[in-house]
């Protein structure tokens, strides 16, 4: 009996300490790797975490592709206003051509207009700087035949441009200029000749009057823009 006894004695014992042993083990493992909580609820704490996470990611990942498409809509815009920008460009490039707002180059004719070559011929009646009134016509006489471009003594001929005669000086955009006047144009070179040498033309008339009229044609001829200041204090836009 006494034997018996002893026996349970000692399995009671190896199985308290086996008990306090295990009760240890899960503390320490609860303490350090499960923060205090039995394994059960741990384990349901980490699934809700992860299930957190994983919302988080799926938002953060939701956000990327709104700011990726954000992006690719502001790279469309930008290509589209450089395309509306560059369009402008051309429109405004364009605009400036035909108001005579640029330097340009190109086919057409050289027109020297002067005096008359014999000073007995040149007297206070006689003198090209009287002739406005034909210079202007010739002008016309190129314009009509297409000319895209004139000058005369590198004074641009734009819209508002005038010719007269004021005092000793051929005044052309409020700037007076002497002789000779070297007139310029740009255009289909055989047609701008002929307009101005026809049988009766402007260029017959002038050297019938004994001025020095000579027409030359050319591959390349250079006109300067208009260098002036063009206001509109009483024209507006016509709203409709």
């Amino acid at each position: 009996m006494k034997v018996k006894n002893k026996n349970y004695l000692l399995i009671g014992f190896i199985s308290i300490v086996l008990g306090l042993i295990i009760s240890i083990q899960l503390k320490v493992v609860q303490g350090n790797y499960l923060e205090g909580s039995n394994p059960l609820t741990r384990s349901i704490e980490l699934s809700r975490a992860y299930e957190t996470v994983i919302g988080e990611r799926d938002k953060l990942l939701m956000e990327i592709n709104q700011l990726q498409t954000k992006l690719q809509e502001i790279e469309n815009d930008a290509s589209s206003d450089n395309a509306m920008i560059k369009g402008l460009t051309v429109d405004l490039e364009r605009y400036k051509l035909f108001g005579g707002f640029l330097d340009v180059s190109g086919q057409g004719i050289q027109v020297i207009l002067d005096n008359p070559v014999n000073e007995s011929n040149t007297t206070a009646d006689v003198n090209i700087i009287y002739e406005y009134d034909l210079i202007n016509i010739l002008i016309n006489e190129l314009n009509a035949a297409g000319a895209e471009a004139i000058s005369i003594n590198d004074e641009r001929i734009i819209s508002i441009s005038e010719i007269r005669t004021a005092g000793s000086a051929l005044v052309i955009n409020k700037v007076p200029k002497y002789p000779p006047f070297i007139i310029k144009a740009i255009g289909n070179k055989d047609t701008l000749d002929g307009a101005l040498n026809q049988i009766f033309g402007i260029a017959s008339t002038l050297r019938n009057m004994g001025y020095f009229v000579e027409v030359k044609k050319s591959d390349n001829i250079e006109i300067l823009k208009y260098n002036g200041i063009v206001d509109f204090n009483y024209a507006k836009i016509l709203k409709k």
